[in-house]
Formats: C-alpha cells, structure tokens, sequence
C-alpha cells in the first residue's frame, strides 16, 4: 500500500454502510467512493464488497482485510485524539531552565500553587548558572537574567530584577550598620569570582531617594572579606543568612526574607547597577508562539502573572533597614 489515505473510502463505507453514506461524510461523490474501492480491490487483487443496488455488504475477504486494518486505523485515530487533546489540554511534561538562585527562591515556592491548579502537568527544572541551548538542551522554557540573542525564540519580561545589600541582623548588632557606601570598607562583604575577576559592586542612589542627593551618585565598592564564592550567587546568599557578611542579592529572592526580618537591608537607598547600566530584568524564553502546546503556555502565563503582580522596582526598602 502507498499509505493510509488509499484506506479511507474503504474504512468509511463500512463504518457508514453504503457508498453515498461514506462519500457524505468524506465530502466527496458516491462515484468517487466507488472508484476509490475499485482501486484497492485492483492493487490487492481480491473483492472487497458484494454491491446491491441499495447497500454494499463485505466479502469475507474484506471482512479479513477490515479486521486487520481496523486496529491500525483506531490506534492512529487515538495518536490523532491525544495529540489534539493536549493542545488543548494542560497535560504532560514541561522543562525548564533557571539559575539556581532564581529557581530555588523564586520559583519553585510558586509550583505548589501551580500543580494544584493543573494537577496532569509536570514541571522537571534544571538549575544552570550558564543558560544552556534551548532546543538543543530538550527545554520547553529557559529563564535569562539577559535578554538572548537568539532572536527566533519568543522572549517575554518576566520581572524586575533590582539588586541590592543585605546583611543578617545580628552581623549588623555585632559589626554595626553601614550608613554611608565609604563604611563598607571596615565590614566582612560576602563577594563573587567570575571568569573576569572579582565581582565589584557598583552602588547608585534609588530614584526614590531623599535628603537632597542626586539619583545618579554613584560608588563603586570591591567587596573584602574572608570567604569569596565562585559564580554561585545562591551560596553567597547561605553564608549571609548565617551572618557571615553584606552580600548583594536581587529584592525578589530577598523579598521573603526581609519580611520575615531574617535579612536586613543595607544602604536601602542603594542598588547595584548591571553590567552596561542596563535595567535589571528576567526574561522568560520558548521556541514559538503559534501551536504552544496549551501545557507549555499555561507555566508561562502563570509565572508572568505571579511576577507580574508585584513592582520590585518601586519598593522602599527602608522599612526593611536597621
């Protein structure tokens, strides 16, 4: 056989029972039905149908044949239904991409939320500080701290990403609270060794500062102290909430822990400016727009809605200040 086309007529005049039955159904003529049949039986050499004027009976030949292609067609008639049942339908697996910082605060205290409300999707991540391959790395989702260059890949904002210094409270009672960017010097700051070097801290006034002073001062601070973590923002962050030092982090991951008061803002009128100056924001990247699958666009609707509720940007960190 060429392919499964050539099998329809004969499938659908036995489902329907007659010719001009079938050919409704297919949208097509009777005639054209019945040349259709005539063709198969020719390429197999056998009669298909015994034809009345009223009806077609099966031959016991085609009842042989029927038997045996008729679970084919059901089990292709079932790929078909389950594949358009999940565009539809939120259900399946969904990869994701996160550094392990963003992840581990940020997102995943949303999933319990998110399962509970599409309980047939499941969401495996992979925590990578360097943002693999999209399509190449099997994801259906990466979330950048960047905007990619891969322009053929939809990429939507997800939050702002505003860095800032915090410190435990009882290394700030123990070792004093900074009040000015200069006093840094004298504390124990929890720093970060990229490829490039040490990471500095480049410290600009908040818009929302008071007292007279320019929004564009700036200060920029080589973080000292006796522990420096290789590219690992998250274990930067562990050491601070043992009190082991200032350490700089983004007000979304900190967020919960200034409200708990297990964390301390540092300079509150302060953020730390990105690599060019750019605005801090995370981006939210899949592969295409048209025909997501429907298990795929629900994770990227729901963590833009989640996100998108709350303005980072604008928060006054000085309620969260010693």
């Amino acid at each position: 056989m060429r392919d499964l086309q050539t099998l329809i007529p004969f499938v659908q005049t036995v489902r329907t029972g007659s010719f001009v039955a079938a050919a409704a159904a297919l949208q097509v003529t009777p005639p054209a039905i019945s040349k259709a049949i005539a063709r198969l039986e020719a390429e197999l050499g056998v009669r298909l149908f015994n034809r009345t004027t009223r009806r077609v009976r099966l031959t016991a030949e085609g009842v042989m044949f029927y038997g045996r292609i008729g679970a084919l067609l059901a089990g292709v008639d079932d790929a078909v239904s389950a594949v358009t049942s999940a565009g539809r339908e939120p259900r399946g697996l969904v990869r994701v991409s996160v550094t392990p910082t963003f992840g581990r605060h940020c997102v995943l205290p949303l999933m319990a939320g998110f399962c509970g409300r599409y309980p047939d999707v499941k969401v495996e991540f992979s925590f990578d500080e360097v943002p693999p391959s999209l399509v190449d790395g099997g994801f259906d989702i990466r979330i950048l701290h960047a905007r990619s260059r891969e322009t053929s890949y939809m990429l939507r904002t997800l939050c702002d990403y505003p860095i800032i210094l915090v410190a435990h409270p009882d290394y700030l009672r123990r070792r004093s609270v900074p009040r000015a960017p200069e006093e840094l010097a004298r504390h124990d700051c929890i720093g970060i060794r990229l490829s490039s070097g040490l990471a500095a801290w480049p410290l600009f006034l908040a818009a929302h500062a008071v007292g007279g002073q320019s929004p564009n001062e700036s200060f920029l601070h080589h973080p000292n102290g006796p522990v420096t973590v290789a590219a690992q923002g998250d274990a930067t962050l562990a050491l601070c909430l043992l009190g082991g030092g200032i350490t700089a982090s983004s007000i979304p991951v900190v967020l919960p822990y200034l409200h708990a008061g297990t964390l301390k803002a540092v300079l509150p009128e302060y953020r730390l400016l990105t690599h060019q100056g750019r605005r801090q924001q995370v981006f939210i990247q899949f592969p295409h727009r048209e025909h997501l699958s429907m298990k795929v666009r629900v994770l990227i609707d729901y963590l833009t809605n989640c996100f998108q509720s709350q303005d980072y940007a604008a928060i006054n960190l000085s309620a969260y200040a010693m």
